[in-house]
């Protein structure tokens, strides 16, 4: 799965950006991805942690599919 965002500013935020940035692509795309490699390690922890006390085995092979475990197991949710 693949997903996009767009994003809108006004005229004098995109040219303040361009002051402080060459590329305020770039920066979206890092900071977005960033964010998300740092809730995918909280999660990976959370979920080994969960299933170490449960004296249980981790089956899900790779990061979107501990991911999903652990949505699915009831150890995260979708933030409100």
């Amino acid at each position: 799965m693949h997903t996009s965002y767009t994003v809108g500013i006004t005229t004098g935020e995109y040219k303040a950006l361009q002051y402080v940035m060459v590329d305020q692509n770039f920066w979206v795309n890092n900071a977005l991805q960033n964010r998300a490699r740092q809730a995918s390690d909280e999660i990976l922890n959370l979920y080994t942690n969960y299933k170490i006390k449960k004296g249980e085995s981790i089956t899900a092979i790779g990061t979107t599919a501990v991911i999903e475990a652990a949505y699915a197991e009831g150890v995260i949710g979708i933030a409100t």
